[in-house]
């Protein structure tokens, strides 16, 4: 089994077409996105059309929970609360629906798949969690392999023997350890936050018992274009622009 793990696309169809081209060549089973799949960017209703189009599951995202609750929307910030409102005026009522299916978890694989944090949240960041904490979410789980979304950075945490390890996910390919339980965190497809203009993507393959990382270059110039045109707050383009890191609450 070779499944590509997506995240966080963010209305960035330029980053998206690029992962699904390079995806076409990875001979891959599946692919599952771990949400965010709008905000910030410029295009999400194509987006949503070539999630559909490709047969991608999804999990439930904090920005597709702010399309559907007004009172959460409130909670986010001015200029994340404006891009997606622009996105959402752009979103057909087809598009809405569809997002509307969007579940907080699924399991597949043997592995859970979550925007947030295991075993089903949402809005949590990963790295606000103390360490025994997390040992403790992993021990319960009855899956192995969690992979995680939201935080735009990769990285993956291994639980062997009660002691937890994390390693950033740069580009090489990681070897899993049979008896290790894992936390995958995918990184983002249209808005990656570890100083990489690349879209960022993984492959699990089972059979192997490997993740690897993938970087793909795209015409990100063109994506920021069409923030600007679109009216999405400068700071989300410049993120695209300059490579620099940024605050996880903008």
């Amino acid at each position: 089994m070779r499944l590509a793990v997506i995240s966080d696309i963010h209305s960035n169809m330029d980053a998206f077409q690029a992962v699904l081209d390079d995806i076409s060549k990875q001979s891959v089973n599946d692919i599952i996105s771990l949400g965010d799949n709008i905000g910030y960017g410029p295009e999400p209703e194509a987006v949503i059309v070539n999630l559909k189009r490709h047969g991608i599951s999804s999990v439930l995202g904090n920005h597709e929970l702010a399309l559907l609750d007004e009172t959460y929307l409130k909670t986010f910030n001015p200029f994340a609360r404006k891009a997606l409102v622009i996105n959402k005026k752009k979103l057909s009522d087809q598009a809405k629906q569809y997002i509307l299916r969007f579940q907080p978890c699924l399991v597949r694989y043997g592995c859970r798949f979550v925007h947030g944090v295991p075993p089903d949240t949402i809005s949590s960041y990963i790295f606000n969690h103390p360490e025994q904490q997390l040992i403790r979410i992993m021990e319960r789980l009855k899956q192995k392999i969690t992979f995680v979304g939201h935080t735009h950075q990769s990285a993956i945490y291994e639980l062997d023997q009660r002691v937890l390890k994390k390693k950033i996910l740069i580009k090489l390919t990681v070897s899993l350890a049979k008896a290790g339980r894992y936390i995958i965190n995918t990184g983002s497809v249209g808005q990656p936050r570890d100083g990489y203009n690349e879209a960022r993507y993984i492959i699990w393959d089972s059979v192997q018992e490997t993740v690897a990382p993938r970087f793909v270059p795209y015409d990100y110039q063109t994506a920021v274009k069409k923030m600007k045109e679109a009216g999405i707050p400068k700071q989300y383009a410049d993120l695209l622009e300059k490579r620099q890191l940024f605050d996880n609450n903008l």
